[in-house]
């Protein structure tokens, strides 16, 4: 079989006979196999017959990516909504993130028609425990006549989703899975004492190395709390020796911000990577992508130039999303020889290199140093290898004696990904509009989750429901097993709900100006890092009785929270944004701000493009002439503007 002149490998043309018959599928291969052509099929087919297809992706990034991939094939075929951006909703290709899919189920179904086929990009995410349930409630309650196609990398227990989405959907689900990659790789290890080596070394290498440590007083593992590894011992580069063995472009992934920085500025201080040509060239895309976005006034761009020329640069959350872009588009030419990144990237499109390179073998979580999870390490490895380009991709993880084990590492390496585990937990807004949609009674609906079926009982998530039905009844949401005005009011709202609806009901948003009112939600979806200062504003633009009373109600909810038997879910207000968005909303630039706060300019933009995404919800929840969705409008044109503009951002060509 052959798609777009390409002959298919045997799992794509296994799939897409599926897509041919009006199954639905389930597709497993590593990351790079080229899972996606599946998702491609089905949507040229649907263009076909004038049917539509939503693409669904875990992250905004991805979705700002596929939207832009797609665009460029299909054209104004194609639409987004996101929380930032909604552009052609109506599209015969709407790409979504599933938050916005699951939202739309229960806002407003009428808006899904037409679709035949829901594309679930990375459908693992199933197991994450801060978003899973949004993919099981999308599954679950999507339109019947919807039609699936899951993308995966390979977990251990696909036969059991395949088995629960058939008795979910009531309908036949394939599932195709391969371990096959079009690329080879080699799996190799580093010491700086030993350079590059091969794993079936590893127990002698990685010994003589713990030994060295001993003889050093430097032995015993390492210390629970953040690693500190911003440099390597001497002996070996690993970095030099692939530049020499031309194995770039090299993804190189490290688990700080701060270390991707500073390797970034260690390495461009070397010659540069590229021949006068090559700096010419992409020095010019540079400067015209720069030109495109606005940004040629911003501080930043004199030294990330001097990197792009040396075919050198870095890429984590906390950069600036517009560099973000830049950044990648540049990665695309081949012509940046070596990228600093953290995990985040490997979330991204297809962006492929010859080499990657592991940092480390171990992360830290928040509260201790942890080995890597073979999945999260087979993601991040399978970037190593280009189709069509490369022979073979090669993968090197530099380790670490104080901590890697033998064993550990080959776990890591070679042990096959763990099951996808329900993390369903259905949220105060979903618990509503379910009451809604089906009374009372909504048990049947939990009992169809995917932890139901892997526990073979409905008990914990039952016990979950029945602690926020008390929790929704003691605070007035629920009155007789039937929704009250402000329960009403809650289901409008998706995302920090609860908040809202307290401070809406209670009067918290009367009387406040726009900016006011964007400080207030900006409290709502901002919680500090350990790390993050923010200057304190001399006044406070927030009345004083106002703050005490959003407090005292969210309190109160979370009280009720505790006394149905639950830790309490629901966040008090973080006021850390005020300073740095008073700031931005009279008028400062964006580089103005570190003047109020140390975080990163990545992480502001992100923070004012949710706050934009609530105080739409609040708007959009009210009526159009109320005072108080008309200062979330008036805040919202504040906001948005240069850097923070995500659907400008998008819309540059």
């Amino acid at each position: 079989m052959q798609f777009r002149g390409f002959e298919l490998y045997p799992f794509q043309a296994e799939a897409i006979e599926g897509v041919q018959e009006g199954r639905s599928v389930i597709v497993s291969a590593p990351t790079g196999a080229g899972k996606t052509i599946v998702a491609e099929y089905a949507i040229e087919q649907s263009i076909q017959r004038n049917r539509r297809v939503v693409y669904t992706s875990p992250i905004k990034a991805l979705s700002n990516q596929k939207y832009r991939e797609f665009k460029e094939r299909y054209g104004d075929k194609v639409g987004i909504m996101t929380g930032d951006v909604t552009i052609n909703p109506d599209a015969l290709i709407l790409v979504m993130t599933t938050e916005i899919f699951r939202n739309t189920i229960f806002e407003d179904e009428s808006r899904l028609h037409g679709i035949d086929w829901l594309i679930f990009d990375e459908v693992h995410y199933l197991g994450d425990p801060d978003r899973g349930s949004v993919w099981e409630e999308s599954i679950i309650f999507a339109p019947t006549n919807v039609r699936f196609i899951a993308l995966s990398a390979t977990v251990g227990n696909l036969k059991e989703l395949q088995n629960w989405m058939s008795e979910v959907r009531k309908t036949t689900v394939d599932m195709v899975h391969t371990d096959e990659r079009p690329v080879p790789q080699h799996r190799l290890l580093f010491l700086p004492e030993d350079g590059i080596f091969e794993v079936k070394e590893l127990k002698e290498k990685l010994g003589r190395a713990k030994s060295e440590l001993k003889k050093l007083g430097k032995g015993g593992r390492r210390a629970k709390g953040r690693p500190n590894r911003h440099h390597q011992p001497r002996g070996h580069d690993v970095v030099r020796l692939l530049v020499k063995d031309k194995k770039t472009p090299i993804l190189y992934f490290c688990f700080s911000r701060k270390k991707c920085e500073s390797l970034a500025r260690r390495y461009q201080r070397l010659p540069s990577l590229l021949t006068r040509s090559e700096q010419d060239h992409i020095g010019g895309m540079f400067d015209e992508l720069i030109d495109k976005y606005g940004i040629g006034d911003h501080p930043a761009c004199r030294t990330m130039r001097g990197g792009v020329t040396r075919g050198i640069l870095y890429h984590h959350a906390g950069v600036l999303p517009i560099f973000k872009d830049v950044i990648e588009r540049l990665f695309t030419t081949g012509l940046v020889k070596i990228l600093f990144a953290t995990e985040t990237f490997a979330l991204g499109v297809n962006m492929p290199a010859r080499c990657v390179i592991f940092d480390s073998l171990s992360k830290y979580n928040g509260v201790e140093v942890v080995p890597l999870r073979p999945l999260d390490y087979r993601q991040m490895a399978g970037r190593a290898g280009r189709q069509g380009i490369d022979e073979a991709g090669d993968v090197v993880a530099i380790l670490d004696p104080s901590f890697d084990t033998p064993k550990g590492v080959r776990e890591i390496l070679h042990k096959k990904p763990g099951d996808v585990v329900s993390q369903f937990l259905l949220g105060y807004s979903t618990t509503l509009h379910l009451i809604r949609l089906m009374g009372p009674d909504i048990s049947a609906a939990v009992a169809k989750s995917f932890a139901a079926f892997q526990a073979g009982s409905a008990k914990k998530p039952l016990r979950d429901l029945e602690c926020k039905l008390q929790v929704l009844t003691d605070r007035h949401y629920l009155s007789d097993g039937q929704l009250t005005g402000k329960g009403q009011f809650c289901t409008k709202l998706a995302g920090f709900e609860i908040q809202l609806t307290e401070l809406y009901w209670e009067g918290c948003f009367e009387d406040l100006d726009p900016i006011q009112c964007a400080i207030i939600c900006a409290a709502i979806i901002h919680q500090s890092r350990p790390r993050d200062t923010s200057a304190r504003l001399e006044i406070n633009p927030i009345p004083r009785p106002i703050v005490n009373k959003t407090r005292k109600r969210l309190r109160e909810f979370r009280k009720a929270e505790v006394a149905a038997g639950f830790e309490p879910i629901v966040n008090l207000l973080d006021f850390g944004l005020a300073a740095p968005l008073n700031a931005w909303l009279t008028g400062s630039t964006l580089p103005d701000l570190q003047r109020w706060t140390s975080m990163q300019e990545g992480d502001l933009v992100r923070a004012f493009r949710l706050t934009v995404q609530v105080l739409r919800q609040l708007a959009w929840a009210l009526p159009k002439d109320n005072s108080v969705a008309e200062n979330c409008r008036a805040a919202i044109l504040l906001i948005n503007r240069n850097e923070v503009d995500a659907e400008a951002q998008l819309n540059t060509n």
